[in-house]
């Protein structure tokens, strides 16, 4: 079984809804759920990947405060290696998600101690890594890594490891962000984006004209996620399609990219193929709840 570490994001999501329509300004709504739990991309992936039973490890950091040390506290109950988690001075990143009665969402986040996170920390803590899966994700987010060289350190561990990337959705935008990714995708062996996000780091549409985009412009393999239609792998000399079965206990979708990236990443790592069924039944189990008490805070 191969080693797998996560490097990006983590937080403490506070998630409410289902609403219908954003409240007014100065009034008030109801919502039948507020949670508090574990959050961030790498986060979410790491616990999956831990209740599979796969050795994984979170490269990131929190703050040295009352949430910080949960965090690392519940990583450690559930198996996941924090030899790469670094609690420094000051708060703990949050994340409000409010939830849409289409089981749509939007976020409002903070940067907080996450700036500090740069290409020095992720060298540091990489540098004795080999033969391992090595996800990067949340980069829409970390500026710190955004800001340094990172295309060096991807081309640096993709010799001896398979490098996958979730970009996220910038806040700031695909002008600068775009161009960004762009460069690191031939030192990549997977790049993961949803539909939305292929279609915005190549900027054609439909699907159709961004996969041929891809497959001309770049050398890496893509898996992308295609919510409710399933998803599509994307090689240099074909793409196929995907179907899922489509879940009638929809209890939360906030994290269901991330889980079906771990069900990607554990198949290659446990099986030595990539099994897209299974990532697409584990990010159902996501979806239908199955997690929730594992991430609860």
């Amino acid at each position: 079984m191969d080693r797998v570490v996560i490097v990006g994001n983590v937080d403490v999501d506070i998630v409410a809804g289902p609403i219908e329509n954003w409240p007014e300004w100065g009034t008030e709504i109801g919502v039948d759920n507020v949670d508090i739990r574990i959050g961030g991309q790498a986060a979410n992936t790491a616990v999956v990947l831990a209740d599979l039973g796969v050795p994984v490890e979170i490269v990131t950091v929190a703050g040295n405060d009352l949430f910080g040390k949960a965090l690392e506290r519940r990583f450690i109950e559930m198996g996941i290696s924090v030899e790469g988690l670094d609690l420094i001075e000051g708060k703990t990143p949050h994340t409000v998600a409010i939830t849409h009665t289409n089981s749509e969402r939007s976020f409002l986040s903070d940067e907080s101690v996450m700036r500090f996170m740069d290409i020095d920390f992720v060298s540091s803590k990489l540098a004795k890594v080999r033969g391992a899966h090595i996800l990067f994700c949340g980069i829409n987010v970390l500026n710190g890594l955004r800001r340094g060289n990172l295309k060096a350190l991807l081309e640096s561990l993709n010799e001896d490891n398979v490098i996958y990337m979730d970009p996220g959705w910038p806040p700031d935008g695909w002008k600068s962000f775009r161009p960004q990714i762009r460069s690191l995708l031939d030192s990549l062996d997977w790049f993961l984006p949803n539909e939305a996000e292929l279609i915005a780091v190549t900027q054609e549409t439909p699907i159709s004209r961004a996969v041929e985009s891809f497959q001309r412009d770049f050398g890496s393999n893509a898996m992308v996620k295609m919510g409710s239609e399933g998803s599509l792998m994307i090689s240099r000399e074909s793409s196929k399609e995907y179907s899922t079965e489509i879940s009638e206990n929809i209890v939360d979708t906030i994290g269901a990219g991330d889980s079906f990236n771990a069900g990607f990443i554990y198949s290659a790592a446990v099986k030595g193929s990539y099994d897209v069924d299974l990532a697409h039944r584990i990010a159902r189990d996501w979806i239908e709840g199955r997690y929730r008490e594992k991430i609860s805070l």
